[in-house]
Parts: C-alpha cells; sequence; structure tokens
C-alpha cells in the first residue's frame, strides 16, 4: 500500500537528496504543501495534500502564476490543443523525420491527412502539419534528434533522400531500415523543416546537451548532442533562429563561443540551474561576458509538472540575482543595467522572439 511506497521512496531518498533534482523536490514539498516531516508519516500527510490539489481547478493558476510570477508557459506534449489561456505550444517535429519503417510514413500521412507516394507529396504532407500547428498556435518548431541521433547533418541530394524514401514506400509494414541506412533522408528532411521554419517565420529550438534518462532510448550517447555538430546547419541558415537549448551542458564552452558569434544563435538556460547550480552560475558569468543580451532567454521549468516548475524558477531567480550581484560589485554592470538584464532573459527576450505580443516589463 502507500505506507510502503513512501517506505521505499525514503530509501532512495537518502541515497539522492544531495542532488539539486532532490532539493527542488524538496523546495516544492515544504513551499507548496508544507511538508517538513520526511517520514513514513509525514509523507503520508503531505500524499493527502497533494492528491487534495490535484482535484482544485485552479491549482495550476495558484502555483504558476501567483507563487511563481510566471504569465505564460511553453508546453511540449505533442499537441496543441491546449485547455488553458496561459499556455503555448511548440511542436516536436521528430516523428516528422525519424523514418525508419512503413509504419512511421503511415503515421505522418495520416496526421497530414495526405497520402504521399512519392519524396514531393512527402514534403508537401509535412508543409501542411507545420502549416496547421502555425494555425493553432504555435509559437516554434523543436528537433529533439541528439536523443536518437547525432547533431551533425550532411547536405543530401534530394535523389538521395528519395531512394531511401522509395525503399520505405515499398517495404513491407513487418520491416524497418537502420538508422545508417535512412540518415540520408532524415538530414534532407531536416534541411527542409529549418527552411519552412524560417519560411513561418518561426524559431527553431533544437536540444543540445545533455540527456534526460527517461527519454534518452539511445543509451545515452552524450556525443550525439555535442552542439558543434550543429555548425555546417547554423552556416547555412544565417536567416533561421536557432534556440540551442541547455546551453548545451557539457559541452558548454563550445556553446558558449558558438552564441557569441552566429547572429542567428539564441542562447537557453532551459533546465540548467537544476542540473548543476555552479555550472549554471558559471555559465551566466561566461554568458553575460561574451553573449549580446537580446540573445539569452534565461528560464524554462522543463518539468511535467508544475510544482517542479515553482521550485525551479526560485532557484534561477536566486542564482542570477546572485551572478548580477557580483557583476555589479567587480564594476562590469551597474544596478541599472543588471534590473534590465535581468527583465530581458525572464521576459522581454522571450515576447520579441517568440512574438508573443504586448507584455513587456
Amino acid at each position: 500500500g502507500d505506507e510502503e511506497k513512501a517506505g521505499i521512496f525514503l530509501s532512495y531518498w537518502q541515497q539522492t537528496s544531495n542532488t539539486t533534482y532532490a532539493r527542488m523536490f524538496r523546495t516544492a514539498m515544504e513551499d507548496l504543501y508544507d511538508l517538513r516531516d520526511w517520514s513514513v508519516d509525514g509523507i503520508m500527510q503531505a500524499n493527502d495534500k497533494v492528491k487534495q490539489a490535484t482535484h482544485d481547478p485552479d491549482w495550476y493558476h495558484k502555483v504558476m502564476v501567483e507563487r511563481s510570477g510566471i504569465d505564460l508557459a511553453f508546453t511540449l506534449i505533442q499537441t496543441t490543443e491546449l485547455d488553458y489561456d496561459r499556455f503555448r505550444p511548440i511542436m516536436f517535429m521528430d516523428s516528422t523525420f525519424k523514418l525508419r519503417s512503413l509504419q512511421d510514413l503511415h503515421d505522418v500521412e495520416k496526421n497530414a491527412g495526405i497520402n504521399a507516394h512519392d519524396l514531393r507529396q512527402y514534403l508537401e504532407a509535412v508543409d501542411a502539419l507545420l502549416h496547421r500547428y502555425v494555425q493553432e498556435g504555435m509559437v516554434a518548431t523543436k528537433l529533439g534528434h541528439a536523443y536518437w541521433r547525432t547533431l551533425a547533418s550532411s547536405k543530401p541530394t534530394m535523389f538521395e533522400a528519395e531512394q531511401v524514401f522509395n525503399r520505405l514506400r515499398a517495404s513491407s509494414l513487418a520491416q524497418s531500415l537502420s538508422q545508417e541506412e535512412t540518415q540520408p533522408l532524415q538530414d534532407y528532411l531536416i534541411h527542409f523543416i529549418i527552411q519552412r521554419s524560417i519560411a513561418y517565420g518561426l524559431p527553431i529550438q533544437i536540444h543540445t546537451g545533455h540527456h534526460e534518462t527517461s527519454v534518452s532510448g539511445n543509451g545515452n550517447l552524450i556525443s550525439n548532442s555535442n552542439v558543434e555538430g550543429l555548425i555546417p546547419l547554423l552556416l547555412e541558415y544565417s536567416e533561421a533562429k536557432f534556440v540551442l537549448l541547455h546551453c548545451g551542458y557539457p559541452y558548454a564552452m563550445s556553446y558558449l563561443s558558438i552564441a557569441k558569434n552566429f547572429p542567428n544563435v539564441y542562447a537557453d538556460f532551459t533546465w540548467m540551474y537544476i542540473i548543476s547550480p555552479t555550472a549554471a552560475k558559471q555559465i551566466m558569468h561566461q554568458m553575460i561576458e561574451m553573449v549580446p543580451q537580446n540573445k539569452i532567454q534565461g528560464f524554462g521549468g522543463d518539468y511535467n509538472y508544475i510544482e517542479g516548475t515553482y521550485a525551479h524558477q526560485k532557484l534561477a531567480r536566486n542564482l542570477v540575482a546572485e551572478v548580477l550581484t557580483e557583476k555589479m560589485e567587480e564594476g562590469a554592470m551597474g544596478e541599472k543595467q543588471a534590473m534590465a538584464f535581468a527583465d530581458r532573459i525572464f521576459r522581454n527576450n522571450l515576447i520579441d522572439l517568440y512574438k508573443l505580443g504586448d507584455m513587456k516589463a
């Protein structure tokens, strides 16, 4: 029963409570559910409060808006059908280019409502999806392919991509092609998605760096997500707006250099503070020294539950305040400049980049 689960939880908690992930859980539970007693009894009581909150239709508003001071949040939940006016959708496009079987093709056709018998028709299907998502309020496209392949893309010809497409089209449902065999088609489609995102005026978010183990079915090949693999795409699409997520950590040094030198690259601290506050602070110091402030996005909760976002934003605000205080103390910034910087990275830059309307601080 629940008591047994609480006991199991505590045995793991004792081993992991030093980590920032655990610290965020503690912050959320203490601040939002008043959990003080980390025993089986205490956890059982908190469990009742969590169940109660789950049935409170205003809970999201209370935690996200009142307690966290967040006006709008981006969602990555594979749908644009959001029943909350403070959400804006970002859609993963991976399913349109992670094509290894006929079934993968059928899924995209079904979603787009278009039967694609050749590559040109397939491109129309992908474009139709993008167009529909834009109509339904999508504010950016997302490429999460570092989780299942390398970020490095070649520049295949349409003919090379077509050969793979035709092999897939002619295969039986039981067959699947390897990553190596399908890579030319994938790379071609990545180029296409970037080109169409530019046409729709959409920023392109790309996962770089550290993998979340619950989604990395590739056995955590961290080298797949090295930001340096993106350089050929960054060079080619100077008119695109690439948002490279998670500071590229642990490839943060290369990331800083790239964010400084490429006008089409925007830095993003989503997830970074809870991976390592020490690293995040160090990177923020270097970011201020290297990257124009209009290109820095300072926070993203990256949690599946609102309580985590609450704890994360609390940490992020404190860490950024520490960094700005240190920058002021060393004479690199004045107080006014520091306040304006905070407004930019937590709010105004996102309003500008994602065209969120008249909400500036």
